[in-house]
């Protein structure tokens, strides 16, 4: 529960989305999606408002809906507006399908309400498979970039948090907190082209490969700096896609890129293993006043005295026959290799460890031992810090 929760509050902090500050007006259905929505909002200390849509277009099973969200706001202690639409009276006589219809009917309504109740935003439920649906439906119709780079985040008044998220993880959420909700039974229904896409096409891609919707979404974010870039527009995306292109020669994939700009912009350098890139682990590099007492000493830090700094500064995987001077040994030297036997690594963890190397010699057996030649001594006045992450 808290790890989707915090994994929503932090998408909402990468994309600039409204604070808990905000006057929220939640548009809720009382399917999985919307409801998680607003559980989460709550959650994360909004002040919220739900409206519900009733369509009239399923009956008895719209009124149910009606009656499980405004039961669910009572229970929640939120207050809650139901809008009742004649959609199919509205297709007609403006020429829409029912579900472009409702669509117009919904988000009139939204702004409308919006204004009323005294909101500032207005939260919908799209979440990570929506979004790789609208770029399939806008692929298949004929599109440009702009119709490729998936559902915006924020668009005016309009705020998605849950983009970040796929449906399987709200629906082990909403498990976790006991938290019912209904199903749309016209969702099973290969009527309207959306629920084609959702429920055949998304599948076969996804028997070729599992993290079909994962890459449709990360080539979403490529094309949405491309955008950027076209309309003239600074954007982390952006940042990324130029400097992606630059660097993927290189073996640099798009994480370490960010990761790059991220360090950047804290004033920091970084080091990203040589190789092809596979690793895991990146270095932030700062430079510190030297002080005993508050010297880093965690594992997955080391200091360098600046004055034995040489260059180049490297990380790379180490390779047989690598000696090391482990610090605490008076001087004499071991094999790599032996120090990894005896930290009990395992085979893949061995094959991918990372020494620091400080000119030709090695200063760090990463997040394990240092060198005694590389030791920071009292008369030191600046350092070097090495800290290492993991990339995300």
């Amino acid at each position: 529960m808290e790890q989707l929760v915090k994994k929503v509050s932090q998408f909402i902090n990468k994309n600039g989305l409204p604070t808990n500050e905000s006057r929220m007006l939640v548009a809720v259905s009382g399917g999985a999606d919307s409801v998680a929505l607003v559980r989460i909002l709550l959650m994360l200390r909004y002040e919220c408002h739900v409206v519900h849509c009733n369509f009239h277009l399923r009956g008895e099973e719209s009124n149910r809906d009606e009656l499980f969200v405004t039961n669910l706001c009572e229970q929640l202690s939120i207050p809650c507006d139901v809008i009742s639409f004649d959609t199919k009276e509205f297709a007609r006589k403006n020429a829409l399908s029912i579900e472009m219809a409702a669509r117009e009917q919904r988000y009139e309504a939204f702004e409308k309400l919006r204004k009323e109740k005294g909101c500032d935003y207005i939260a919908v439920a799209h979440h990570m498979e929506d979004s790789a649906e609208t770029i399939l439906l806008n692929l298949i119709r004929g599109t440009g970039i702009s119709g490729l780079t998936g559902i915006a985040p924020l668009m005016g008044k309009i705020v998605r948090p849950l983009l970040g998220v796929k449906r399987q993880e709200i629906e082990d959420f909403l498990r976790s907190i006991n938290q019912p909700y209904v199903t749309d039974s016209t969702n099973e229904s290969d009527e309207f082209a959306r629920n084609k896409v959702r429920n055949q096409i998304i599948p076969i891609m996804e028997e070729i490969n599992p993290a079909a919707v994962d890459n449709m979404i990360h080539t979403a974010h490529h094309l949405q700096g491309t955008q950027d870039l076209l309309e003239n527009r600074s954007s982390e995306e952006a940042s990324v896609t130029i400097l992606h292109g630059f660097l993927h020669p290189y073996g640099y994939n798009e994480t370490q890129v960010s990761n790059l700009i991220t360090a950047l912009k804290r004033n920091q350098q970084t080091l990203i293993p040589s190789g092809n890139g596979s690793s895991d682990t990146m270095l932030v590099v700062s430079r510190k006043h030297f002080d005993k007492k508050t010297m880093p000493r965690a594992k997955n830090t080391f200091c360098l005295d600046i004055r034995e700094a040489k260059f180049p500064i490297s990380l790379r995987t180490w390779k047989q026959g690598d000696k090391f001077y482990p610090f605490g040994m008076n001087g004499k030297s071991k094999l790599v290799s032996d120090i990894l036997t005896d930290a009990k690594l395992s085979r893949q963890e061995r094959e991918r460890q990372q020494v620091l190397c400080i000119g030709n010699e090695i200063a760090w057996i990463v997040n394990i031992r240092s060198d005694e030649r590389f030791r920071v001594h009292d008369d030191a006045t600046e350092i070097i810090v090495f800290e290492t992450i993991k990339q995300q």
